[in-house]
């Protein structure tokens, strides 16, 4: 009964235009189990509505689905009963929670202050190098997409690809112009589209075949290799210097314990 009139007060307060309900008002009214499923649906009806304008949305939706499915196949069968499978369960429990505790010790690590970061950048100067890199716009189409394919093929040449005709083909940006100034390096990319960049001039686009797919790459812009300034290298010193203390914390963590237990 109380569920009922909660409701009823709801529909009172939503049917008042000339005076709303304040927040402080709606907390005393609202039935928290009918609140829950309407944000619930209109959460569904918002991804329902992403998933059919994203075809990779789509596919990781059918990969989770048929995962699920069978998951569900494997427990009908029984097979979580099999002692082979109750250890590799466990082992991956196990390592789950070493995982968790790990990151739970490392966290409470402090990160290195701006003096200790310019201290080890001098110390070892040499070392930080700015790789050559490009900037790049990539549009790619799997092969089976014909129409995706041919608009590739077709915008490859010297003119800017037209980013919304590309994507109303259906191709998809892997890199698209709004990356800004994201600089791609030679690990960055897979081996037979760098060693081609080199020949292709800044404004220049070009297809390639990777692996059941058809990529269309633009040069942006070149940058050659060279010493790094203390400001373009201060982020990869902090993160080297804190990822080493987050692991002799680690290693002294599972030291202490080692000896606790006597080992």
């Amino acid at each position: 009964m109380r569920t009922f009139a909660a409701i009823i007060s709801v529909a009172a307060v939503a049917a008042s235009a000339q005076q709303p309900a304040s927040t402080n008002q709606l907390m005393h009214v609202v039935d928290q189990t009918v609140a829950a499923e309407l944000l619930r649906g209109a959460v569904a009806n918002q991804t329902i509505n992403v998933l059919a304008q994203s075809p990779d949305l789509q596919r990781n939706y059918v990969i989770g689905v048929i995962e699920q499915e069978l998951v569900q196949e494997a427990a009908r069968r029984g097979l979580q009963e099999r002692l082979d499978v109750q250890r590799a369960l466990m082992q991956a429990r196990y390592q789950i929670l070493i995982q968790a505790l790990q990151q739970d010790v490392m966290r409470k690590v402090p990160q290195p202050t701006d003096a200790e970061i310019q201290a080890a950048y001098r110390k070892e100067k040499d070392r930080w190098v700015m790789p050559e890199a490009y900037r790049l716009v990539i549009f790619a189409a799997e092969n089976t997409n014909t129409n995706a394919v041919a608009a590739l093929r077709a915008a490859a040449g010297t003119g800017t690809p037209d980013a919304d005709r590309l994507t109303a083909a259906g191709a998809r940006p892997l890199l698209p112009p709004a990356a800004g100034e994201v600089w791609i390096t030679e690990r960055d990319i897979v081996p037979e589209v760098w060693k081609a960049l080199a020949a292709l001039k800044d404004g220049e686009s070009r297809v390639f075949g990777v692996q059941e797919s058809v990529w269309l790459v633009h040069r942006v812009a070149y940058r050659k290799s060279g010493p790094m300034t203390f400001e373009q290298a201060r982020d990869a010193v902090r993160a080297e210097l804190y990822q080493a203390r987050q692991r002799q914390e680690w290693e002294a963590f599972v030291d202490a314990r080692r000896r606790a237990l006597g080992l």
